[in-house]
């Protein structure tokens, strides 16, 4: 029985509003200093990766092609960890949640350090190893006070906001209207995320990621808090 209300808790955790807000600002955020300082590339949103890809390709440029399939190659491996990872927890009887978003954290923390001041990578394998860990968060968090969305892409969550709306206007029920301003508030993060990566590039430069790191540490001692 405890081990069911643990669960239970866990479950309401995994699907708080403010970790859904905080991990949404961090896409933005990381995506917004990809695109600008790597040449159109997405940690992310791979649809842009598979798009940048294809106009390459027609344009003869295959080299260029393959650069923007690595960050797609790291994203699947990254969905494929979190997979193995968390049927290693869950046949330990642990949760993966705090494991993963630390990983996640970590990850970038290292990652982005090392690049802004010894670690000179290419600019795909840069990205790509960003989309490895951001994939962790995605494919982690994938509900909202019991709604599904998506915290690496905005097309579905603004989708959603519409679609909500519609039904409000149909049926007058508040339900509907309270769930299409969550699906709004998570497409303004994006947006907010972005803006504020844009800002801090100015000043700190390839030290910028950082911000990564503490929006994540923020959704983890969300997540903790909500928990207990």
């Amino acid at each position: 029985m405890k081990e069911k209300i643990m669960f239970k808790s866990a479950v309401h955790s995994k699907e708080s509003l403010l970790v859904a807000l905080l991990l949404a600002m961090n896409t933005g955020f990381v995506d917004a200093f990809t695109f600008f300082h790597f040449d159109g590339r997405f940690a992310s949103l791979q649809t842009g990766n598979l798009i940048q890809t294809g106009i390459n390709l027609a344009h003869g440029n295959l080299e260029k092609a393959f650069q923007f399939i690595i960050p797609i190659l790291f994203f699947a491996l990254g969905a494929l960890f979190k997979t193995l990872f968390t049927k290693y927890k869950t046949q330990n009887n642990q949760s993966e949640i705090e494991s993963l978003l630390f990983i996640q954290m970590i990850g970038i923390l290292l990652i982005s350090l090392a690049f802004a001041t010894f670690l000179h990578l290419s600019a795909s394998l840069f990205v790509g190893i960003l989309s490895f860990f951001m994939v962790i968060q995605g494919d982690t968090f994938t509900r909202v006070r019991g709604l599904p969305y998506a915290n690496i892409m905005s097309t579905g969550n603004i989708k959603a906001f519409g679609t909500n709306l519609g039904q409000y206007i149909v049926s007058k029920n508040t339900k509907d209207l309270k769930n299409s301003l969550i699906f709004l508030s998570l497409a303004l993060s994006f947006v907010v995320g972005a803006f504020i990566s844009s800002l801090l590039s100015l000043w700190l430069g390839d030290f910028t990621l950082i911000g990564s790191s503490l929006l994540v540490l923020l959704a983890y001692y969300s997540y903790k808090i909500s928990h207990s």
